[in-house]
């Protein structure tokens, strides 16, 4: 792994301090993202938002030996800002490429996952004048869609970290129930209470899952770091998911019916029509709660 600094602190010493996120224009940076033809280019569009803000990053760089599915790259790259010091690290994660559909194209990812990797950037933007007990380090990662590789080399190349917690965001276009999960794992019992205190605190609906659909928060999982992913729904499907993941053959859903995200993501219907700017921005608010929950011990 190669790490290349490429916005230097004194550009954060000299930023305007920023106390509360800015939800004006979600919509229009998740339509920058999915302007993108390549994950280079979604690369690109993030990063430029960080530079837009004053807020120093670093490149994380790694490689696969050959190209995974239709995408033909093999060298993968996550974007890192690293705010505050301490022993500890708080990883607040979202990936940033998109799936290549079955004729070779790029998906435009709006929902998956361009609207997360947005909330994260506001939320860089938001805390970075915070003063917390731990670091807080903000991760788009890469290749998430080629099998989680780019969360699993993050964990791989800071095994010397002691990683407190992380909270993955996949799935936040859209929609007016939190899900997060998996919530029943005894090492999550503290970051889930603080959770459900936000959920109280922003009086927002949340549904727990103990198993939620694969992302990144897996790699951490793995490395047995207290992991939760979040995302949000209509109620509806967020209850049509819970089943289907949850329940099994005792669902009760009909037989096919699976909840409608699943005609949006890695489908070319993944444009940023899907996007709603005002639930978006509700999410941010309740990321940017939590966050401060988490980090400040």
């Amino acid at each position: 792994m190669t790490i290349f600094v490429l916005f230097s602190v004194a550009a954060l010493l000299q930023a305007v301090p920023v106390q509360s996120p800015q939800p004006a224009g979600l919509a229009d940076d998740v339509r920058r993202i999915a302007a993108s033809t390549s994950n280079e280019e979604r690369f690109e569009a993030v990063t430029a938002m960080l530079k837009a803000r004053n807020l120093p990053f670093a490149v994380e760089t790694f490689t696969i030996e050959k190209p995974a599915g239709r995408e033909p790259r093999t060298e993968g790259r996550n974007i890192v800002v690293t705010l505050g010091a301490g022993t500890e690290d708080v990883v607040i994660g979202a990936h940033y490429d998109a799936v290549r559909l079955q004729d070779g194209s790029l998906s435009k990812g709006a929902v998956d996952n361009a609207a997360s990797s947005v909330v994260l950037v506001r939320l860089a933007e938001a805390l970075r004048t915070d003063k917390f007990a731990v670091r807080v380090r903000i991760v788009w990662f890469d290749m998430e869609e080629l099998g989680l590789i780019g969360s699993a080399r993050y964990v791989q190349a800071h095994v010397s970290d002691k990683i407190a917690a992380m909270l993955n965001f996949d799935i936040n276009g859209y929609g007016d129930a939190v899900l997060f999960g998996p919530s029943e794992r005894p090492d999550n019992a503290m970051l889930r209470r603080t959770l459900v205190q936000t959920c109280a605190a922003e009086d927002a609906s949340c549904i727990g899952f103990p198993q939620m659909p694969p992302g990144d928060d897996r790699s951490f999982v793995k490395a047995g770091v207290p992991t939760v992913s979040l995302a949000i729904l209509p109620a509806i499907e967020a209850h049509q998911l819970w089943l289907m993941m949850n329940a099994s053959g005792a669902s009760g859903l009909a037989q096919g019916t699976a909840p409608a995200i699943f005609r949006t993501i890695h489908t070319v219907d993944d444009t940023p029509e899907k996007v709603n700017d005002a639930q978006m921005a509700k999410m941010l608010r309740f990321a940017l709660a939590l966050t401060r929950r988490v980090a400040v011990r």
